[in-house]
């Protein structure tokens, strides 16, 4: 989902979902189990291969990408021929974003053992992960056809790879058909909902919210959904409890702070708001998004040296926000400061028009100036 900020003065991220895992992730407890096994095997017997590609998998499920690197690559050593641990491998490159070593692996993995769905299953994740969203659908309807149990995965994914090439309607009925293959699962209302978002059918996105919470009820996802339906539909102390929700059940979802500080904003209340970013920060501090965004609740309430501060650090980590640019020139024109105005709107022109209201905003700027 692409909202609009309000205003232009905050850049809400408002992706309706918590962007999901590549797979569904095992109970730690189940993983903690498989790896005592599997070291108990290794140490009796150092030369079998399937109990590192378990344990391996094992550490992928526990996010930890380096020991899964290290034991799968061991599963290859010892069988080179063995396809799984290449598919195991394949998707610990993939979380430590080597996408081209990922997909050979995965490739290899298909070749030496072409009857093992997973493989193809994550090779149409990568290319989803690279934006080839062709392929990527292609991929996921061979995943549908030669995995039946992860059947329910790929059809989502092959949705959301149909909604980023911007066709809803193949997208919207990937979901649906997700829910059926999955009724408790929450995943393809809140995904379904950001296509009613961006279409403004608002009305029809909260229901779809509603229905993820009603199905998983302890999970983030619906809430976060919810929330940022109800900062659209104008009642921010409804988005705020559902934020306070989001918060407590994952308390370092970022974006959940970002989008709040929004909801506070709208209230008129940007001490809230700036608390709620201060936080984002603490948690990502290379979040240029985040300084931008305080840096305008700076300059709203008049502290436009610290709202200065903001929009440098901003600068500093994404130095061609054309965004950022245009809201650092704005505020040079409030402090009277035309000549470091000027400069900012001409970076903004100077780069590729890839945002229309920094563009619009830089030109009127200029004229201003003149």
């Amino acid at each position: 989902m692409v909202c609009g900020s309000i205003g232009r003065v905050f850049g809400l991220l408002c992706s309706v979902t918590i962007a999901a895992t590549a797979m569904a992730h095992a109970d730690e407890a189940s993983n903690d189990r498989v790896i005592a096994e599997k070291t108990e095997i290794i140490v009796a017997d150092p030369t079998n291969a399937v109990a590192y590609e378990l344990r391996g998998e094992a550490w992928y499920m526990k996010r930890d990408k380096d020991r899964a690197f290290e034991d799968c690559s061991a599963a290859i050593r010892i069988d080179p021929n063995f396809g799984r641990a290449y598919n195991c491998r394949g998707r610990a490159y993939s979380a430590k974003g080597d996408r081209d070593r990922a997909m050979a692996d995965y490739n290899e993995a298909i070749r030496l053992d072409p009857g093992y769905g997973p493989s193809y299953t994550s090779r149409a994740q990568e290319y989803f992960n690279r934006r080839d969203f062709d392929l990527a659908i292609a991929g996921f309807t061979e995943a549908i056809e030669r995995n039946p149990k992860q059947a329910y995965f790929a059809t989502v994914m092959r949705g959301e790879a149909y909604a980023a090439k911007g066709d809803t309607d193949h997208a919207v009925a990937d979901y649906t058909e997700a829910m059926q293959r999955n009724p408790a699962a929450a995943w393809p209302y809140e995904l379904r909902s950001a296509v009613h978002f961006d279409k403004g059918e608002i009305d029809e996105a909260l229901d779809d919210c509603n229905s993820a919470v009603r199905l998983e009820p302890g999970s983030a996802g619906g809430h976060y959904c919810r929330a940022v339906v109800l900062v659209k539909k104008d009642d921010p102390d409804g988005a705020i409890r559902e934020f306070d929700e989001v918060t407590r059940i994952a308390p370092a979802f970022v974006k959940a702070y970002l989008a709040r500080a929004v909801a506070w904003h709208k209230k008129g209340d940007d001490k809230h708001a700036i608390a709620d970013f201060d936080e984002a920060i603490r948690l990502q501090p290379g979040n240029s998004t985040a300084y931008n965004n305080r840096a305008a609740a700076f300059r709203d309430m008049g502290q436009h040296d610290r709202a200065l501060a903001d929009y440098n650090e901003a600068l500093r980590l994404d130095p061609k926000n054309q965004d950022v640019l245009a809201n650092r020139g704005l505020l040079y024109m409030m402090m009277s400061d035309a000549k470091h105005a000027r400069a900012d709107f001409n970076s903004v022109l100077a780069l590729p028009p890839t945002d229309k209201w920094a563009t619009d905003t830089a030109r009127e700027g200029l004229g201003f100036l003149k």
